[in-house]
């Protein structure tokens, strides 16, 4: 555009030197209409330039207000956005991330039925913060720091003690890493062994209501048992066991690259144990397919357990139609071998403008968990709104949870909890 402008101002200059030459030279004097024919061209140029300098100056006036709008946008987004974190250190990257997940829980326990106000355990209310710096291609060194605070636990409320306010801010991770990406990542810290939600691979998108952790939804409840008339039987969370391996430590961890989806973990903690995992995870056709399994000895860690084995596969369909299994075998100290299977069908689908809803119902038995000869057997439903916009997930699942035992008559206790995460 600016060489357009100088191109029609030398034009001008020439025809105005050609103009003068005409006037003064006496060859040209004689044709005096020829003359007027060249000024009244060069008036009408010299009118067209000017035009096009008003329209040019216009065009930069409007460029420099875009560029102060765009510097403006960019201000804000930087600000507003709760991933931008200043850090001293000019190589790191730092993100900023949490949710906020409360509801209502029903519970009927065959003799009272109780209402509570809780903070969903199968996926807590937390706060965390990612930190990285990449020098280079070949590897990246990590950590991660994240704790969760639950007023009211939904595991831990029961029939005699609705408000649990002693909770504090607990550790999930205060973990570093070092991934070398050619020969794998090291871990240090604590966070996740590699048995860790080993037995809850799940691609339903309604684990955040219900998975195999049964008693992540009602966990505290006890059974009544009608034949003493009392409350002082076992919980929920004592009979219903998915065995998900080590769970987070005080550990070292050596996770191997992935090999065509598969990758090997291993972990040894603090004061004794260990384990070793195996996961895969892949786009097959149509189907997109997760699964796991680990061999954990817990060691010194334990009073109760000695080892176990256990596992979990999920395949979700392009359909929206999804499957979910989860197993898993424990040899107690003293004698006493424990077990569990636990499955899951459901369906994903954009019903409405909001998101995806996804639907499942599930059925576990799990067996010898807490006693010799126990039967504990659940049978759920989950609905789950995915609120894109938002960021949020409405949620609602149902429970049923029984429990055979000798010499015991325990009712069942049906549940229900409805509620919110946010996350950001």
């Amino acid at each position: 555009m600016v060489r357009r402008k100088w191109r029609l101002v030398l034009y001008a200059a020439a025809a105005a030197f050609v103009s003068g030459i005409m006037v003064s030279s006496p060859a040209f004097g004689a044709d005096q209409e020829t003359l007027d024919r060249l000024e009244k061209i060069i008036r009408q140029q010299q009118t067209q330039i000017e035009a096009q300098q008003k329209a040019l100056e216009k065009l930069q006036q409007q460029v420099e207000a875009l560029k102060g709008q765009t510097a403006k946008a960019t201000v804000k987004a930087a600000t507003d956005s709760p991933a931008a974190v200043k850090t001293t250190n000019p190589k790191a990257s730092i993100k900023l991330y949490g949710q906020v997940n409360k509801a209502v829980l029903y519970s009927d326990d065959g003799h009272n039925e109780d209402l509570y106000l809780v903070d969903n355990d199968n996926s807590s209310t937390r706060i965390g913060v990612l930190g990285s710096i990449t020098p280079n291609e070949r590897y990246e060194i990590g950590t991660r720091i994240e704790v969760e605070y639950q007023t009211n636990p939904s595991n831990a409320v029961w029939q005699e003690d609705k408000r649990i306010d002693d909770t504090d801010f607990e550790k999930r991770h205060l973990d570093l890493w070092v991934d070398t990406y050619r020969f794998g990542k090291f871990s240090l810290g604590w966070g996740s062994t590699a048995s860790d939600n080993i037995a809850e691979v799940d691609l339903s998108g309604t684990s955040v209501v219900g998975y195999s952790s049964i008693a992540s939804m009602a966990g505290g409840q006890r059974f009544y048992d009608s034949n003493t008339g009392l409350l002082n039987a076992p919980s929920i969370g004592n009979v219903f066991d998915n065995l998900d391996g080590l769970s987070r430590d005080e550990r070292i961890r050596y996770d191997s690259p992935s090999f065509n989806g598969f990758t090997g973990s291993t972990s040894y903690v603090a004061d004794g144990g260990g384990d070793f995992a195996v996961r895969y995870s892949a786009q097959v056709d149509a189907f997109k397919v997760a699964a796991g399994a680990a061999y954990a000895n817990p060691g010194s860690t334990s009073d109760s357990v000695d080892d176990q084995l256990s596992g979990s596969v999920s395949v979700l369909h392009d359909s929206g139609f999804n499957g979910t299994f989860a197993m898993g075998t424990c040899d107690y100290k003293g004698g006493r071998d424990g077990g569990f299977f636990y499955t899951k069908f459901g369906y994903r689908g954009r019903w409405c403008p909001l998101g995806v809803t996804s639907l499942s119902t599930d059925y576990g038995r799990f067996s010898d968990i807490d006693a010799d000869g126990d039967d504990a057997d659940t049978i759920g439903f989950q609905m789950v709104q995915d609120i894109q916009e938002w960021g949020t997930e409405a949620y609602l699942g149902y429970r049923l949870h029984k429990l055979d035992r000798n010499g015991a008559d325990f009712d069942n206790i049906n549940s229900f909890m409805t509620g919110m995460r946010v996350k950001f």
